[in-house]
């Protein structure tokens, strides 16, 4: 019996030392077992690649929404391949792979402006309004601030008149009337203005036109100020003493999507959506020294 029961221990010994033996062996085993590769692009899970798959199938286009906008991507299909395989290598368990965007479109209404000169206010509530802020063009455009008198004044021994200073507040009058019929307000006020209703937006002024199309790439709105035709010109004085030379076609718009080759316009002057090609929106925002102001994404 005590032989019996000593071989009876033995054996239970031998089992429970083999089950505690072969515990970490299977646990490092389960941790060197290869994970599927979760693959990403522009935020988005777009598959997931078992390892030692052959075949490395990933889509080519690719379409978000992003609060307001709906961007497409494009995915190099290549590049992005080359990129999976050394994830796959190093056994990672996610990867992001590159994207080029192609369109986009911005969900925001078009507003007609209601005086003949108030295009940066009425711009500028469609701007606030993609932040969530909800204000109207004539309250804006009483808030806007003033500069010069609302009619030129003759300068003394000077052919010039003194006006207004675009840079420093609006021109003249928004609904028009007057000796010149007012003349409006540049992006300076325009952004001081936005930022009192808590909305920060971006200075492009003298920035590429590539900059501002990557910047409605990317589904952030731009409020743009262009020439409607080139010129004409008119020159004054300002109340600080500088000359300036401004275009009387200035107008401003909201640029609410782009795509190959074009841009997408809200236009007060029409109250409606308006594709404009590249170069014709490249030509007009040069009229007015390259100038606009970014929305961007909060």
């Amino acid at each position: 019996m005590r032989v019996g029961a000593l071989l009876v221990l033995l054996s239970v010994g031998a089992v429970v030392a083999g089950c505690a033996g072969s515990g970490p062996a299977t646990r490092e085993s389960r941790r060197s077992r290869p994970q599927p590769l979760a693959v990403y692009a522009a935020e988005m899970r777009i598959g997931t690649i078992r390892p030692g798959s052959r075949r490395i199938r990933l889509p080519r286009r690719i379409e978000l929404r992003r609060g307001r906008a709906r961007i497409g991507y494009a995915v190099p299909p290549g590049r992005a391949r080359r990129i999976v395989r050394r994830a796959l290598a190093a056994h990672a368990s996610r990867v992001d792979v590159p994207v080029v965007p192609r369109w986009s479109r911005i969900q925001l209404r078009p507003v007609r402006q209601v005086l003949h000169n108030d295009c940066e206010a009425t711009s500028l509530s469609m701007l606030l309004a993609a932040a969530g802020v909800h204000a109207g063009q004539l309250e804006l455009q009483e808030r806007l601030p003033r500069s010069g008198p609302l009619d030129p004044e003759p300068v003394p021994g000077s052919t010039l008149f003194r006006w207004g200073d675009p840079e420093r507040g609006f021109v003249g009058r928004p609904a028009g009337g007057g000796t010149e019929g007012g003349f409006g307000v540049y992006e300076p006020p325009v952004r001081v203005l936005a930022g009192r209703y808590g909305v920060h937006l971006v200075d492009l002024h003298r920035q590429s036109p590539s900059a501002v199309r990557a910047a409605v790439l990317a589904g952030r709105p731009v409020l743009a100020w262009v020439g409607l035709a080139a010129g004409p010109y008119l020159s004054w004085v300002t109340p600080s003493g500088r000359e300036i030379t401004v275009n009387l076609d200035e107008h401003a718009v909201v640029l609410v999507g782009a795509g190959r080759g074009y841009v997408l316009v809200n236009n007060p002057l029409t109250g409606v959506r308006e594709r404009w090609s590249d170069a014709l929106f490249s030509y007009r925002w040069r009229l007015l020294d390259r100038r606009a102001l970014e929305l961007p994404r909060s």
